[in-house]
């Protein structure tokens, strides 16, 4: 996917925090001024993008399917206390 890597950087350096579509369109294309189609095609790449990992479960959607939807990562604390016997030994002793 062309946008992934952006988005993934984006969303996953602030687990919890919401972001506007608007947002994560300024951060991939690194705040320069685009033309409307491209910008559109943009949208339609991370979009994409976004509704994959949606399905993957790493992403969140709050405000369903309007344009006032907001993204956020997942945070990894609700499933930590799941896998601790695989994180190896406990090394704070």
């Amino acid at each position: 996917m062309k946008y992934a890597h952006e988005v993934i950087d984006l969303l996953a350096a602030y687990p919890g925090r919401e972001f506007r579509m608007a947002e994560i369109l300024r951060h991939v294309s690194r705040g320069i001024p685009l033309a409307p189609a491209s910008q559109e095609a943009m949208r339609r790449g991370a979009r994409r993008v976004l509704d994959h990992l949606l399905d993957a479960g790493h992403v969140q959607r709050c405000g369903g399917n309007t344009k006032s939807a907001t993204y956020s990562w997942q945070q990894l604390g609700h499933a930590l206390h799941k896998n601790h016997a695989h994180l190896g030994p406990d090394l704070r002793q």
